[in-house]
């Protein structure tokens, strides 16, 4: 990614997560940003164009935090409380864009059609494959929902009535949920993964938008 177009995106990006998408036309958005229609067009394409690209910098390398966090050797339930927090934080800035997005892949949006994989496909077997370290294939299945359905909806919670005590709290009772259940079907007190759910995190270092292998 040029400097040029990187600069310009993360513009794009502070206007979209400030206002939200809507139906800004590009016209509109290159005046709140102090730039041109044709400088985005130059730069980032069409309208779709500058959506799918924000969509990529918002989630297009979730899936990859998190089985990178989850890689390190550190302790697991500590790095999911490290998962929450850096997920909540970002919720803050970038939660509400995120969620508008998420009802365009809902609707069906080409340009959106990355977000639905990272957001739901990507993210399922990111923590399908944390859980299958600890338990059968058929419970890593059930708890890699369950888990991306319990942090998906608490920080849908969260955006709206700002109770972060709340939501760490429930966070906390999820994760001894998951560390009993996990310790039940191993038969031993061996310690457990239990990842909070991933949530908006927003980059602009992507030069393309982000795949996950089918």
């Amino acid at each position: 990614m040029s400097r040029e177009r990187g600069a310009l995106l993360a513009r794009v990006l502070a206007y979209y997560a400030d206002n939200g998408v809507h139906d800004t036309s590009l016209r509109t958005l290159a005046a709140a940003i102090g730039t041109s229609q044709r400088m985005i067009h130059h730069h980032l394409g069409s309208r779709s164009d500058v959506l799918a690209a924000v969509i990529d910098s918002v989630a297009g390398s979730q899936a990859d935090q998190i089985a990178a966090l989850f890689a390190e050797g550190t302790d697991p339930i500590a790095a999911g409380r490290r998962n929450w927090a850096a997920t909540a934080d970002g919720a803050e800035r970038f939660g509400a864009l995120w969620f508008e997005l998420a009802t365009h892949a809902m609707r069906g949006r080409p340009y959106a059609a990355d977000l639905g994989r990272v957001m739901v496909e990507a993210q399922l077997r990111g923590f399908r494959g944390i859980y299958e370290g600890a338990t059968d294939a058929a419970t890593a299945e059930r708890l890699a929902r369950l888990t991306l359905a319990v942090g998906q909806g608490l920080l849908f919670d969260l955006l709206i009535d700002g109770d972060r005590t709340g939501a760490d709290a429930a966070v906390e009772q999820f994760t001894s949920m998951i560390r009993r259940e996990l310790g039940s079907s191993q038969g031993s007190g061996e310690p457990t993964r239990s990842p909070s759910a991933p949530g908006p995190r927003a980059s602009v270092e992507s030069g393309t938008r982000h795949r996950q292998p089918g």
